[in-house]
């Protein structure tokens, strides 16, 4: 394969495979996310099967995402197979981003305990990513320019018998809704 047809075949691949991972509109409407998120909506543009999205970045699960790791989320809705398609991408944090990854923390309970519930889940997320805001920006969450959002477990995954999954990872986004251009560790916005 030639090094200009192999970022297309990966794209394709992932795009295939999101794609098999993903449920339609109506499901989603009556089913919970793998993931939860908050203080954030992501975006849905609408396109025909002919129109590729731009986005930038290499594609990854969003559970993969580390601190001070930046990232680009795309969704749209395949209007031929009637389901949504969402793509997660690692970027590099001096190339235009969307958000960046701030703090992660484990959720404490042990493997096999209830799921708390999503009110309480929620609280507990939304307190450790406003405490832990000011040490990683330099500035106050309420004299920022950046906004908090959150990925955190759902009720399915927090149970999965395997998965287990209890960290909640926060990210940063500018509140204007512009891309971000550098890392915002110790900028002072």
């Amino acid at each position: 394969m030639s090094l200009s047809t192999r970022p297309l075949a990966v794209l394709l691949a992932s795009l295939v495979v999101l794609g098999a991972c993903t449920s339609s509109p109506d499901e989603l409407a009556e089913s919970p996310n793998a993931e939860s998120e908050g203080n954030d909506t992501a975006e849905v543009e609408e396109l025909d099967e002919t129109v590729e999205p731009e986005w930038a970045g290499a594609p990854l699960n969003p559970f993969d995402l580390r601190k001070g790791q930046c990232f680009n989320e795309v969704s749209w809705i395949d209007v031929v197979q009637d389901r949504r398609i969402e793509i997660t991408a690692a970027i590099d944090c001096d190339q235009p981003h969307d958000k960046e990854m701030y703090h992660e923390i484990e959720f404490p309970a042990p493997n096999g305990a209830p799921f708390p519930g999503e009110t309480k889940m929620t609280e507990w997320s939304t307190e450790r990513c406003f405490d832990a805001f000011e040490d990683f920006v330099g500035e106050e969450y309420v004299l920022s320019a950046y906004e908090i959002g959150f990925l955190q477990p759902t009720q399915e995954t927090f149970e999965h018998p395997v998965g287990r999954h209890r960290r909640v990872t926060c990210y940063l986004y500018d509140d204007a809704g512009e891309k971000l251009t550098e890392s915002a560790f110790l900028t002072a916005r």
